[in-house]
């Protein structure tokens, strides 16, 4: 494995006129699972050996001063230096590696988009990745410019399996092709599903259990709704300083409450699968504008909730990564009830002195079936360019397929436990109940298919509809139809591209 630094990274690998999977030969094959000898058994993959020549992955990273928002250190690690995720990653790239005798690396741009990136590569003729990971909503809107080959077309991959995330899989596949996927390669799906920290020293301090109950037993009875949780919110309004208003220094109910995730919370989706495979828009009814009446009052009032932005407001941030830390230091420090936040905010309250808990988004009522929890849009997730490379003897759809394979399932063999059950059950979270909180996310998130696909006017006006319920009909209806022409034409543009 090695780790190289690209001024000029390829993700325009993914462009170039498809040759779409073909290229050269593979290496010698046995052992094949699922062949013509029969179903064979998980532990059994095909074999190749390729030369030692490289697997490539270009990473799109995004950084904020020195931290890597939504890619993460999954994809290569240079050795075993202690630290609990690296070095598992660096175990299963050897154990891919062995068995297929390539080398896995790394090539990292910082910043820039997706589709200037493919633009720039392709008129260079410079073809030299095997896989691409990057952004969400950047790398959705590079599928019609078919950048993006079919993971469809890729043979030994078994999508079925728990290691490709089926259910993510569904999510993000356009009539019967998956141009854009996670699967356990990375852990991102857990990292960047957003759910509430519940700061325990604030919840002790304002007696919170009075008001409506346990929200850990609330949440295990099926009883965790909006309407409790917004109560819970509003029971947490302190003017500590005494100067007649409630700013970032005293205490609040909420940081960062978001209408948006709370109506994906409440089982409403941007976007639906028609009969035919086709998109239609599904965010607003009666229940839509309901709900953003609940969410309103609260969301506005900041005596309440603080965004982000109102605490970082004027602030100085020195000592902090970057403003949206600065904020979430707030709940840190004992400011603040409730965060809005991910799995990756752990690492932000390692050194919080007062203990803090986690909880799913709310349900819209008691009768909702199950908690439901989206992944952030802008988390990275993989494409396979749409033209092999050049630069190497044996690319070809049959090595990829195999090593993806393979890589997919040590990843949930030896990565997934280092990171769900060592760091984050083990390390961050310090008690039964919100380890079983992380057991409900984790077995309720989605993703939501309009924001992956980077359609931004359309969440645009979702937003909109959520904070404006006033005008929510008109918000909506002025849109609806330019919004809905938009996502049929994205679909035509996908079903074009096989003869492109």
């Amino acid at each position: 494995m090695k780790s190289t630094k690209a001024l000029a990274l390829v993700m325009a690998i993914l462009m170039i006129v498809p040759l779409l999977f073909s290229c050269a030969g593979t290496g010698d094959t046995a052992n094949t699972r699922g062949d013509s000898q029969g179903e064979a058994d998980i532990g059994d993959f095909v074999s190749g050996d390729y030369k030692n020549e490289p697997f490539t992955i270009l990473f799109l990273r995004q950084k904020a001063g020195d931290k890597d928002y939504y890619g993460g250190n999954y994809l290569d690690s240079d050795g075993l230096t202690g630290a609990t995720i690296e070095d598992t990653v660096y175990k299963r790239n050897m154990a891919v590696e062995e068995k297929y005798r390539v080398v896995i690396e790394q090539k990292i741009e910082e910043m820039g988009q997706p589709a200037d990136i493919a633009k720039n590569y392709y008129m260079a003729g410079d073809f030299c990745f095997d896989l691409i990971y990057g952004w969400g909503s950047k790398m959705g809107p590079c599928i019609i410019e078919n950048y993006f080959a079919d993971l469809m077309d890729v043979p030994y991959i078994d999508l079925e399996q728990e290691y490709w995330c089926p259910s993510a899989i569904d999510e993000l596949t356009i009539n019967d092709s998956v141009y854009v996927w996670i699967n356990d390669i990375s852990m991102n799906k857990l990292e960047w599903a957003y759910f509430l920290y519940l700061n325990k020293q604030v919840y002790e301090d304002y007696n919170v259990e009075s008001i409506c109950g346990s929200p850990y037993e609330l949440v295990k009875e099926g009883k965790w709704t909006i309407d409790r949780y917004l109560k819970m919110v509003t029971g947490v309004s302190n003017d500590v300083d005494g100067d007649g208003q409630i700013t970032r220094d005293d205490v609040y109910g909420m940081i960062g409450m978001s209408p948006t995730d709370l109506a994906c919370a409440s089982g409403i989706t941007i976007t639906k699968k028609a009969d035919d495979g086709s998109y239609l828009l599904s965010y607003y009814d009666a229940k839509t504008v309901d709900l953003a009446n609940k969410i309103k009052d609260v969301h506005e009032n900041n005596r309440y909730n603080k965004g982000l932005d109102e605490i970082w407001e004027d602030a100085d941030i020195t000592g902090y990564n970057d403003q949206w830390e600065y904020s979430r230091s707030f709940f840190a420090r004992d400011h603040a009830l409730f965060l809005n936040g991910s799995a990756y905010i752990t690492t932000e309250l390692r050194n919080m002195k007062s203990e803090y808990g986690i909880l799913p988004f709310p349900k819209y009522d008691e009768n909702q079936e199950n908690y439901i929890h989206t992944v952030s849009s802008p988390s990275s997730i993989f494409g396979l360019p749409s033209t092999y490379r050049t630069d190497i003897s044996t690319a070809s759809p049959e090595r990829t397929g195999m090593i993806l394979e393979y890589m997919a399932f040590k990843s949930n063999e030896m990565l997934l436990p280092k990171y769900y059950d060592t760091l984050l059950k083990g390390q961050r979270l310090n008690s039964e109940d919100d380890q079983q909180m992380l057991d409900i996310i984790r077995t309720t998130i989605r993703y939501e298919f309009a924001e992956i696909m980077g359609l931004e006017d359309i969440f645009d006006n979702f937003y909109n509809v959520m904070t404006k319920p006033q005008t929510a009909s008109s918000t909506y209806g002025r849109h609806a139809k330019k919004l809905q022409k938009q996502l049929d034409e994205f679909y035509k543009e996908v079903l074009l591209l096989g003869t492109k």
